[in-house]
């Protein structure tokens, strides 16, 4: 092989690398769209499923977990305002996160204030909340099969401190 031919061969396997750097970002922008839109659909239905649920549209905070591990995130919502919220904190529904970015109503629990965690301490298939009620204190809220605790006053306190790495914040500040 001629330096000529090398030289060629080089300059080709140069630019066809080129190409395929500028295909792959190129690409990038449109998966991240794809995605945008996804997470853009999935927000449209869990609003419309809050909204069904309070028969209005109430302001929240919400939370995406995968709290069951079945690979799909749930959602936890933190519901505001006076028609939510009292003395002893706020409603908190869980749903269930299904196929296509829909969810299911699946647990109310009431009096709850920040901070609220995600555990990774399991019950009967689903992570534990481990949540603060004012007047009471921060209790563990466990899944009994079909739902979490509707009132978290009748639970009894957690004086323990979570451990490192077993739980994650996902309302109120540390």
């Amino acid at each position: 092989m001629n330096i000529q031919s090398m030289i060629l061969m080089s300059a080709a396997l140069l630019l066809s690398a080129c190409t395929t750097l500028h295909e792959k970002s190129l690409q990038q922008p449109e998966h991240s769209s794809s995605r945008l839109l996804l997470l853009q659909q999935r927000d449209i239905h869990l609003k419309q499923q809050v909204e069904a649920y309070t028969q209005g549209q109430p302001t929240f905070n919400v939370a995406f977990n995968d709290l069951n591990q079945d690979g799909i995130e749930d959602a936890i919502v933190l519901l505001n305002g006076q028609d939510w919220c009292g003395s002893g904190g706020c409603s908190m529904l869980v749903f269930k996160g299904g196929a296509n970015q829909q969810f299911e109503f699946l647990s109310k629990t009431t009096l709850v204030d920040t901070p609220v965690y995600v555990t990774t301490y399991m019950h009967n298939g689903w992570k534990q909340l481990f949540i603060y009620t004012r007047k009471h204190g921060q209790v563990m809220l466990k899944f009994d099969g079909k739902q979490y605790p509707l009132n978290p006053s009748l639970l009894p306190l957690q004086t323990a401190k979570l451990a490192p790495n077993s739980a994650q914040l996902i309302f109120g500040e540390e």
